[in-house]
Order: C-alpha cells, then sequence, then structure tokens
C-alpha cells in the first residue's frame, strides 16, 4: 500500500509518516489498563498480528475475532481465536458462554475502519457489558484527509471511525466519552454501556444515512467537540474501579 498522496500532498504525508512513527503509543495505553484493570474477561476485534491480544495473558478468558489474523505472537491458553467477520461471529455465538457465563470486562475494537462497522461491535459488545464494562475504540483522532476517507488508498488508514465520537455525542449523551490523545491516531475509551440499551442498533440505518457523506472537514471544522473529550487513562482506570466496587492499584 502506497503512502504517496495528491501533488501538493507533502504536508499530509508528513504527518501521516509522523504518526506511523509513533504507532506504539496506543499499544502502550493498552498494556497499562490491562495491568492496573486485571480485566477477567477481553474481547478483541481485528486482532492482526496478535499483539495487544496476547497483553490479556493474565485474563481468565480472552476472545479474538478476525476473519484474516496474521499471528506472530504466542497467546495464553485461555485465548480463543474466532476466523470470521464480528458481524458472523456475534450472530453465530452467544459471548457470555464463550467466557464461560461471564460479562465482557474489557473490550477494543480495531476492526474494519468505517464507522458503521465499529458502532455495530460496539452495539454488540454492549448487550454483554456489566457495570465497569470498558470499550475502547481505535482510530478516532484522524490524521489527515486522505487516511481518514473511507477508500483505503494509504498504508496507514484510519477510514472514517472518526464519526463514532460524534454519533456517540448525538445519539448516546448516557456514555461517558474519554478521548485519549495516543499515537498513531487516538483512542476512545467508552464507559457506562447499558445491555438493555438498542438506540446504536435501532437508528442504525438513519445514522448511517445521515454520517456515511460527512467528509473529513466536517471533523475539521468540529474538532473542539472531540477536544472537549479529552482525559486520562488515571481518569478511566478510576471510575471503572469504582464502576467495579474495587480500588485502583
Amino acid at each position: 500500500m502506497s503512502d504517496v498522496g495528491a501533488p501538493g500532498d507533502g504536508g499530509s504525508i508528513a504527518r501521516r509518516v509522523a504518526a506511523s512513527l509513533r504507532s506504539r503509543g496506543y499499544y502502550r495505553v493498552l498494556k497499562r489498563l490491562h495491568a492496573e484493570l486485571r480485566p477477567a474477561t477481553y474481547l478483541e476485534i481485528g486482532i492482526r498480528k496478535g499483539d495487544s491480544l496476547a497483553l490479556a495473558s493474565a485474563s481468565d478468558a480472552c476472545i479474538g475475532v478476525d476473519p484474516q489474523p496474521l499471528l506472530s505472537r504466542s497467546l495464553s491458553a485461555s485465548c480463543r481465536v474466532f476466523e470470521e467477520t464480528s458481524d458472523d461471529f456475534f450472530a453465530g455465538h452467544d459471548v457470555r458462554d464463550v467466557l464461560g457465563g461471564r460479562e465482557v470486562d474489557l473490550a477494543f475494537i480495531d476492526g474494519m475502519h468505517l464507522f458503521e462497522f465499529v458502532l455495530r461491535d460496539l452495539a454488540n459488545v454492549e448487550r454483554y457489558a456489566a457495570p465497569g464494562t470498558l470499550a475502547i475504540l481505535h482510530d478516532c483522532l484522524p490524521v489527515d484527509a486522505v487516511s481518514a476517507s473511507r477508500q483505503r488508498t494509504t498504508r496507514l488508514w484510519t477510514g472514517d471511525v472518526w464519526k463514532c465520537v460524534f454519533v456517540l455525542l448525538e445519539h448516546r449523551p448516557d456514555l461517558t466519552l474519554t478521548v485519549i490523545d495516543v499515537g498513531p491516531s487516538g483512542l476512545l475509551m467508552v464507559e457506562g454501556l447499558d445491555p438493555a440499551n438498542r438506540v446504536l442498533s435501532e437508528r442504525a440505518a438513519a445514522i448511517q444515512e445521515t454520517f456515511e457523506p460527512l467528509e473529513y472537514e466536517y471533523f475539521a471544522r468540529d474538532r473542539a467537540r472531540v477536544d472537549g473529550l479529552a482525559g486520562t487513562v488515571d481518569g478511566v482506570v478510576a471510575r471503572v474501579c469504582a464502576a467495579r466496587g474495587r480500588r485502583t492499584r
């Protein structure tokens, strides 16, 4: 996949290269969350080589979902990998049963980089949420217009996942959203999930009709709304532990 852009795209290419050099930032955040939250159950959508999935070595039950995994890491015996799309996985499995009768403690969603897929994954994870469940969405802070488009033409591709922030602000004001500005393209922490809530599923068609046509310029113009959600990992950990009824480490 080339990172050659349109004429005059030099600045944009430089931003993508700089973001790529910071590509392990999100991994360090995930590693810290596993260490401090100690999730008993973990679900990851889009596992690729298994680097982040391997962080769940201390979890009692771990699920990885990817239609074409390229595993290069050893995984714990408690981890099961399902080689299928997330839609097929949720349609064909009761996640609670796969996790030994437990809800999801921690979920990392990094599958198909189109906002409607991410929202669908989040809605499916929410069905198996409990107090203190934390869902993490990757790629909420796009680097530039080219890599934030729905069509992939660059090596670093965040797609239009950034739209999820605006969708959740509008349609799920009950959720606690925290943006962590970490390389290469940010993380969105989602707290307060309600397994009885079906808003994202019931409004899916209307949401897609409204948000799919939006271009990167919408994000650039309204970025202040996203920046207003900026927070710290410390704050997220403290709230999650409080919801689970235990202290932080």
